[in-house]
C-alpha cells in the first residue's frame, strides 16, 4: 500500500508545528516565558561588523538588511554565541552550514525556511521566546502583520532583522557594493567580500557608510579600518 506525500499545505503546517515545538522546548528548558526587562537591554556585536551599529542590537527593534544574507548572519552571530535563542525564517538559501560558518550556534537556531501561508504565525510564535529573528524577504506578510510583530517584538525584547520591505523600521542598512578577493592568477576561490553599507535610521539625520569585510569560508567577521562619512539629509 503506497503511502502520498503530504501536500504543500500539509508540508507547511507541519514546518510550523515543528517551529512551536522548538519554541515550547526552549521555554521548557529555562522555565520562562522571556519578557524583555528581565534581558540586557542589547544584544552584543563582533568586533567586525561593531562599527554597523555601534550602540548593538537594541531590543524591541526592527534592522532592516538590503542586499547581503551574510550581513544579517553576522549581525546575529555574536548574540547568539553569547546564549541567545535565533530564529531564520523564510530564508530557505540558508541552512545550517550557512548558519555555522558565520558563527551562529546550532543548538540554539531554528530554522523555518518555507513557512508559506504560516508566515505570520511562525514569526509571531518564535518572537514570543526567541531574542532575534531573521526574516526574508518574500514572506507572506501584510502592513498589519509586519505592525504586529514590531508590536510584540518591543513587548518580548525581540530583535528583527528583515531584508523584506518593513515601513517603520529602526534602522535601515543597504549594503550599496561590494567587492570579492581571494582569487589568484587564473585560479583559486572567492574567500572575502568587501562592502560598503549605508546606515539610515529614524533617530539619525543623514546617511553614514561603513565598510566591512567578510570571510566566506571561517566563522568570524573580519573588520578593516571602517571609514564612515556622514551626509546630510537630501
Amino acid at each position: 500500500m503506497s503511502t502520498q506525500s503530504p501536500t504543500p499545505d500539509a508540508a507547511q503546517q507541519q514546518r510550523l508545528a515543528r517551529a512551536r515545538d522548538a519554541l515550547q522546548g526552549v521555554q521548557a528548558r529555562w522555565g520562562v516565558t522571556r519578557e524583555a526587562q528581565q534581558a540586557p537591554a542589547v544584544l552584543p556585536l563582533s568586533e567586525g561588523v561593531a562599527e554597523v551599529m555601534p550602540a548593538g542590537l537594541t531590543r524591541g527593534h526592527v534592522v532592516r538588511v538590503q542586499g547581503s544574507t551574510s550581513l544579517m548572519l553576522a549581525l546575529a552571530a555574536e548574540g547568539s554565541k553569547e546564549g541567545s535563542w535565533a530564529a531564520v525564517i523564510g530564508m530557505p538559501a540558508v541552512g545550517a552550514v550557512a548558519a555555522a560558518r558565520r558563527g551562529m550556534d546550532l543548538s540554539r537556531l531554528v530554522l523555518v525556511p518555507q513557512p508559506g501561508a504560516q508566515a505570520a504565525a511562525a514569526a509571531g510564535a518564535c518572537v514570543d521566546g526567541m531574542d532575534l529573528i531573521l526574516l526574508g524577504a518574500n514572506l507572506a506578510l501584510s502592513d498589519g502583520d509586519r505592525r504586529r510583530l514590531a508590536a510584540r517584538a518591543k513587548e518580548r525584547g525581540c530583535v528583527i532583522l528583515t531584508s523584506g520591505r518593513w515601513p517603520g523600521a529602526q534602522t535601515d542598512l543597504h549594503v550599496e557594493r561590494t567587492r570579492w578577493s581571494g582569487l589568484g592568477a587564473g585560479g583559486g576561490r572567492l574567500r572575502k567580500s568587501e562592502m560598503t553599507v549605508a546606515v539610515t535610521g529614524r533617530r539619525q539625520s543623514g546617511v553614514r557608510r561603513v565598510r566591512v569585510v567578510l570571510d566566506r569560508d571561517d566563522a568570524w567577521v573580519s573588520s578593516s579600518a571602517s571609514a564612515t562619512v556622514r551626509e546630510g539629509a537630501a
